[in-house]
């Protein structure tokens, strides 16, 4: 039997990107199922629409009150088994469907399943990837780390699951797939995609980005939501996860010090400053 999977996109004004994005959705092929691609676009003015339904693809237009807002309202109107989310400005990887529908057929009981990403930049480039998060990651943990380390762009969860969940929480308008994978791993287990499936475009003006401080604090709430009450315990869960994030993905954890100009204990940034004095 063939199973349909729903890609929810939100835009605005996202003709930039979002050519790629529809090309690398309809470059998917499986003979064990087939993808839904709806568009959920809240009032652009640059073709956006124009170009989705050039491809073919279902658009859903109105006001909403945030881009949780939109990819609920698309998840709710998919038709899809396996419900995901892809920003404009990502893509899947050639291969991706496959992967997706391989794991699902593999744990036919699953409520959702994760894999990694590829980052890239403005223009493409490769930044490294992380890996799908651990199997035994808890809701605890993960609200510790301070950030998610659940992809949405490579997470798909099924339709009587999203349901379930009620779908994003709207109160965290920033750090909403935050809250979402803590709740949803409070409740149930996700299976593990071992590979990248996504590419997450990091240009600088991407959403949590831009609203670093809201994204912050509502990750404080989802702390303090999801966490252990003991401040040492919540410690132990960030070093846990820190270690793990930073061990299991070397590469992109070395570019990440690089680009912040810091350097693991200080030991290579004590260097140049000596070759400078």
């Amino acid at each position: 039997m063939s199973t349909i999977i729903s890609i929810v996109t939100p835009t605005l004004n996202a003709m930039k990107y979002l050519g790629e994005c529809i090309e690398s959705v309809e470059r998917q092929k499986s003979a064990r199922g087939s993808i839904e691609h709806i568009i959920v676009d809240g009032g652009s003015t640059d073709g956006t629409v124009e170009l989705a339904r050039a491809h073919g693809l279902r658009v859903l237009q109105g006001k909403d009150k945030g881009i949780f807002d939109a990819i609920n309202k698309g998840s709710f109107a998919a038709t899809g088994e396996l419900i995901g989310f892809l920003g404009a400005d990502d893509k899947l990887l050639d291969g991706a469907l496959e992967e997706i529908l391989k794991c699902y057929d593999k744990h036919p009981n699953a409520a959702w399943i994760s894999g990694g990403v590829r980052l890239i930049d403005a223009e493409g480039k490769d930044l490294g990837e992380t890996a799908a998060p651990p199997g035994w990651l808890t809701a605890s943990i993960h609200s510790c780390l301070g950030w998610c380390c659940i992809h949405h762009m490579a997470t798909y969860i099924t339709q009587d699951f999203f349901a379930e969940l009620g779908g994003f929480d709207l109160e965290y308008s920033v750090s909403g797939d935050y809250e979402m994978f803590c709740r949803a791993r409070s409740l149930k287990p996700f299976a593990r995609i071992g590979k990248a499936i996504a590419c997450n475009r990091r240009t600088g003006a991407n959403f949590s980005m831009v609203h670093r401080d809201i994204a912050d604090q509502q990750c404080l709430a989802v702390r303090e939501t999801y966490g252990p009450k003991s401040g040492s315990q919540r410690f132990l869960n960030r070093m846990i996860m820190k270690g793990w994030v930073y061990g299991l993905n070397p590469g992109w954890a070395a570019r990440k010090y690089v680009s912040a100009g810091r350097f693991p204990f200080g030991v290579v940034q004590g260097r140049l400053r000596a070759r400078k004095a």
